[in-house]
């Protein structure tokens, strides 16, 4: 065992904390979400790659997970805004305005491109996805670079 301090200050501790507990939520919910759907696919009925995303959920499971999403994540979002440096808030303000450009611009074309009949209706799912993709990419790359 070391015996040298920690390089690293109570900021980063605290940030590095806030966005483990964030992940275990996450990580909790996503595996709570694929539980709950796999168990209402009726027996002898092949599971399918989408069946997390649209098999119906009971209604307290819902709730619950709703509660979390709009008061558990925010909290850890506010905790985490207020311990982050101002190079990390940056990187992340930076990711959050590429996240809007790729859904205020992707949405309009996929939205004109079903018009015309050359694509399936837009998906939450999918709008969501390159939300949080795109948002994540960047922040990596201003963060690390």
């Amino acid at each position: 065992m070391s015996t040298q301090p920690s390089t690293k200050g109570p900021s980063e501790r605290a940030n590095h904390r806030l966005l483990g507990v964030s992940a275990a939520v996450g990580g909790v919910m996503g595996m709570a979400m694929s539980l709950m759907a796999f168990g209402a696919t009726p027996p002898g009925v092949k599971h399918g790659p989408f069946d997390m995303w649209t098999t119906p959920l009971p209604t307290w499971f819902a709730v619950l997970m709703a509660m979390i999403c709009g008061l558990v994540v925010p909290f850890i979002s506010w905790r985490w805004h207020r311990v982050v440096d101002e190079h990390e808030s940056r990187a992340y303000r930076d990711g959050a305005l590429a996240a809007f450009y790729v859904v205020s611009l992707g949405v309009p074309v996929w939205w004109f491109l079903w018009r015309g009949g050359l694509v399936p209706p837009v998906q939450f799912e999918w709008v969501y996805g390159a939300l949080m993709l795109s948002c994540g990419i960047v922040w990596a790359w201003r963060k690390y670079r």
